[in-house]
């Protein structure tokens, strides 16, 4: 019960926190846990991932946010697949040579913040649906950090929310 207590208080933190409410005194509160949680899940993350891969630094969270990426050839549109506050991955038809530095623009969030950068391609895997490029963003302001972590907790709270709701059992 007290598991569910404190997502639940983190749930409310981090409503306040987005609207601008939240008490001074609880905003570092209310960042500690977002820290803990943060990297409660990402341990969670490294122990899925093979041994022998690279130790992932950063929470990596499932979500479709808009990405425009400049290649060579244009502009071209996709959503993520997933995003963490280092890197994203998305679907694309062709994609340029992993080492490519090209411009982005990413808005997230319910809010629609944008942000706007550089990113490198760092991996590439052909799918059956085209290729999912996977891109590591490239002096990435600590704002826009901050930007992409928010709307990262706001898919955390939604499946917490979830997680913790009553579950409604239908009698017949």
């Amino acid at each position: 019960m007290e598991f569910t207590k404190r997502f639940s208080q983190f749930c409310e933190w981090h409503d306040g926190f987005k609207q601008g409410v939240l008490a001074n005194e609880t905003i570092e509160r209310y960042l500690q846990a977002r820290r803990d949680i943060c990297g409660v899940l990402l341990i969670g993350q490294r122990m899925a991932i093979e041994t022998s891969a690279l130790t992932r630094g950063s929470l990596r969270v499932a979500c479709a946010y808009q990405i425009e990426f400049g290649f060579p050839s244009g502009i071209v549109t996709s959503t993520t697949h997933d995003v963490s506050t280092s890197g994203l991955s998305a679907l694309v038809a062709e994609s340029p040579p992993v080492g490519s530095v090209i411009p982005m623009r990413l808005v997230v969030g319910g809010g629609g913040a944008t942000i706007v950068g550089r990113c490198q391609v760092v991996k590439i895997t052909p799918l059956q649906e085209g290729i999912r490029m996977g891109v590591a963003f490239e002096g990435m302001p600590m704002e826009a950090r901050e930007k992409i972590e928010t709307a990262l907790c706001d898919v955390i709270v939604t499946k917490l929310r979830s997680a913790f709701a009553p579950q409604h059992v239908l009698l017949s």
